[in-house]
């Protein structure tokens, strides 16, 4: 390995791949890659507690304004409802419609195929090296 690489430039390109392969995937739905995980994540999320926004920032580490667009263009297009909670009307949780499940069950089935096919190539202990490297990097360079 060129000791000249950069290790930012590749985890850059990793996952601008991983982005494109994803969007490649979900696009027959109508949504894109964020999308698709967005709505993964509330239906999983949903099972154990409520979800928020701010939720969906901290996981995708995504900034607010970003999670507003998504979230707004994912209710116009019917994939999501925001409901206000009783304890604080501010608060509003998202929860998937009917449509969004739907898409959601088609699009997890996508994205467990991409994570088998890159899982695929790596070992038990080379995918947990990766994964303990990547957790760690990205610890040390938190904000």
């Amino acid at each position: 390995m060129d000791k000249e690489e950069l290790i930012g430039r590749k985890v850059n390109i990793f996952s601008n791949r991983i982005n494109r392969k994803i969007n490649k995937e979900v696009a027959e739905y109508g949504i894109t890659g964020i999308q698709s995980m967005i709505l993964s994540f509330v239906y999983h999320r949903s099972q154990e507690r409520d979800v928020f926004q701010k939720d969906i920032e901290e996981v995708f580490d995504i900034r607010r304004s970003s999670v507003t667009s998504v979230l707004q263009l994912m209710e116009k297009n019917g994939y999501i409802e925001r409901i206000s909670v009783s304890e604080d009307a501010r608060l509003k949780k998202i929860i998937l419609t009917k449509k969004g499940l739907e898409i959601q069950r088609k699009v997890h089935e996508s994205i467990i195929k991409i994570e088998k096919y890159l899982k695929d190539e790596l070992s038990d202990d080379e995918m947990y090296i990766l994964i303990h490297l990547l957790d760690r990097l990205s610890k040390k360079i938190a904000d």
